[in-house]
């Protein structure tokens, strides 16, 4: 008896996106020391008496450098002490890596041109993409990139985007 071959790839995918929902994602998705189970449901978004905003690169651009070290947002008010936020960074090529946490930054280090928060009195942040142990990712050029919010101290998945752009080809 004949097994169609779609049931066999279905069973297959199904199978690795499992085992990528389960990679570290309060680590940073790099080795380590990390929980012995899984993620423990949805990280949700920002804290919304902070009311974060990506500055740079642009929400939605269609020309963000390609080698983008960087990304910088304001909130609302200063983010709680010891927090582990940080983002997912998924690329449109299946490429993806965890930025590095919100480290506070001056107005004056955001490249320009860049969003203007919609708030006075913002706080600015900067949350360095650097891939596995500093490598130095770099997002290739015409790529479609998404950035979900992480909160690296809770064992959860990222799913909620908080921004999109894209890179210059």
């Amino acid at each position: 008896m004949r097994k169609p071959k779609g049931v066999l790839l279905i069973a297959l995918l199904s199978g690795a996106a499992a085992l990528a929902a389960c990679n570290g994602a309060n680590n940073g998705g790099f080795p380590g020391p990390g929980p012995t189970s899984g993620p423990s449901g949805n990280c949700g978004g920002p804290p919304s008496s902070n009311k974060l905003e990506v500055l740079y690169p642009i929400p939605n651009t269609k020309s963000a450098p390609k080698a983008l070290g960087n990304v910088y947002v304001s909130t609302k008010g200063q983010l709680p002490p010891s927090n582990q936020f940080d983002f997912l960074l998924s690329q449109s090529n299946g490429s993806s890596t965890f930025t590095g946490p919100f480290t506070g930054i001056s107005k004056s280090q955001i490249p320009t041109p860049h969003a203007t928060p919609s708030y006075t009195d913002p706080v600015y942040y900067q949350s360095a993409i650097a891939g596995p142990y500093g490598s130095g990712y770099i997002i290739g050029p015409n790529q479609f990139v998404s950035l979900f919010w992480n909160d690296g101290g809770r064992n959860c998945n990222p799913h909620f985007l908080v921004s999109s752009f894209r890179t210059a080809k």
